[in-house]
């Protein structure tokens, strides 16, 4: 009985002390000065592991062949490949069409920059198409993820 009644008034503390806090009485936290440099630390582990992963965004493709022709599309992909290896070439099938899209571009304005690059003999109706990209995560120095 003693030890019900010892509980009961603790607990009746322990609610008058929440009430209080909330009541907009303000208390102050003090920290220790190691926990911001502890987050910080956390934070560049945080960079490092996510570096080089792919993640999907909205942006723009070229649109290099829309043909039923299967060889004609494989040499133009080919040549993509062989010429402009720092972007991805991604070929797709739809019935009765062969689609080479080309290049992960975040803006149109960027991919309006490699179109006029590509060769003429690629041919003319090279075509800007809105779409998901993929975008790998990089750091800078001094900035966040791009």
């Amino acid at each position: 009985m003693l030890s019900s009644r010892l509980t009961i008034f603790i607990v009746l503390i322990t609610l008058q002390t929440i009430a209080a806090a909330q009541t907009g009485k303000s208390s102050y936290v003090s920290r220790d000065p190691r926990v911001g440099k502890l987050v910080d630390k956390h934070i560049e582990l945080n960079k490092q592991a996510s570096k080089g992963k792919i993640y999907i965004e909205q942006g723009y493709r070229l649109l290099v062949v829309n043909t039923n022709q299967r060889d004609l599309a494989m040499k133009i992909r080919g040549i993509l490949l062989k010429d402009f290896p720092e972007h991805k070439t991604y070929m797709s099938y739809q019935t009765p069409n062969f689609r080479v899209h080309f290049g992960n571009f975040t803006t149109r304005k960027e991919a309006e920059k490699v179109r006029k690059e590509l060769p003429a003999d690629l041919g003319s109706t090279i075509i800007i198409v809105p779409t998901k990209i993929e975008k790998v995560v990089t750091f800078n120095e001094k900035s966040n993820p791009q």
